[in-house]
């Protein structure tokens, strides 16, 4: 049985919903499953605990996120998976306990990994 947590921190201006991609074991390429959280705005945050065995929804590793927010009256949603274990963004997803999204612009968004 493996286990951990994540925290997510939204420090934007926006409310956000984050779908989060979790991977099936240690293989990018090995999805498996989904968890939606909301993360609200101006340093709200969130933390999942993944408990479970290699392959279940609550495995520990995460393959990348969806993120939704609301602009004025359009809905704008951003995804970034991790496609070769190792690279940056499989670092930023599984290296660290705690993910920043720090800016939502021109449908774009900007997050990084932290230790705390």
């Amino acid at each position: 049985m493996a286990e951990g947590s994540k925290t997510f921190i939204n420090n934007t201006d926006k409310d956000v919903n984050i779908t989060l991609f979790v991977r099936a074991g240690d293989n990018p390429q090995d999805e498996g499953g989904t968890e939606l959280v909301s993360v609200a705005k101006h340093g709200g945050h969130v933390e999942m605990i993944f408990e479970g065995d290699a392959g279940s929804l609550g495995y520990v590793y995460l393959n990348g996120l969806l993120i939704e927010w609301q602009d004025g009256s359009d809905m704008i949603g951003v995804s970034r998976k991790v496609v070769t274990r190792g690279d940056a963004w499989d670092n930023v997803m599984n290296t660290n306990n705690t993910v920043v999204i720090s800016s939502l612009a021109g449908g774009v968004f900007n997050a990084s990994g932290a230790n705390t």
